[in-house]
C-alpha cells in the first residue's frame, strides 16, 4: 500500500513541474502583406501589449464590444461584395494549387 502511494505522489510531482511551462498566450503564423509573421493570440478579456498578454480595463472592453456590434452591422450590408471577392480569391488560389 505504501509503495502505491509513493508512486502516485511522484507522478503528481512530475505533473506540477510541467504546469510552469504552460503559457496562456499562443503564437500563430499569419500572413501580413505577403510575408509570414508570428502573431500573439491572447485569451478573451486580454490584449497583447509589448509581447505579453495583459488584462483589458473595463472601459476598453465595453468600447470594443460596442464597436464590434457596429462593425457587424456594417459588414452585413457589404456581405455580398465580400463573398464575391472571397470566391474570386479562392478560385485564384485553386489555380495556383494552394487549395
Amino acid at each position: 500500500m505504501k509503495d502505491w502511494y509513493e508512486e502516485i505522489f511522484s507522478i503528481i510531482q512530475e505533473g506540477t513541474d510541467c504546469i510552469d511551462e504552460v503559457t496562456e498566450a499562443v503564437r500563430k503564423k499569419v500572413i501580413r502583406k505577403g510575408k509570414v509573421k508570428k502573431k500573439l493570440f491572447c485569451k478573451p478579456g486580454q490584449k497583447a501589449k509589448g509581447g505579453r498578454c495583459v488584462t483589458m480595463k473595463s472601459k476598453e472592453r465595453t468600447r470594443r464590444k460596442l464597436k464590434a456590434k457596429k462593425g457587424a452591422i456594417k459588414r452585413k450590408g457589404k456581405m455580398g461584395r465580400i463573398k464575391r471577392k472571397r470566391a474570386k480569391a479562392m478560385r485564384k488560389r485553386k489555380g495556383m494549387g494552394l487549395r
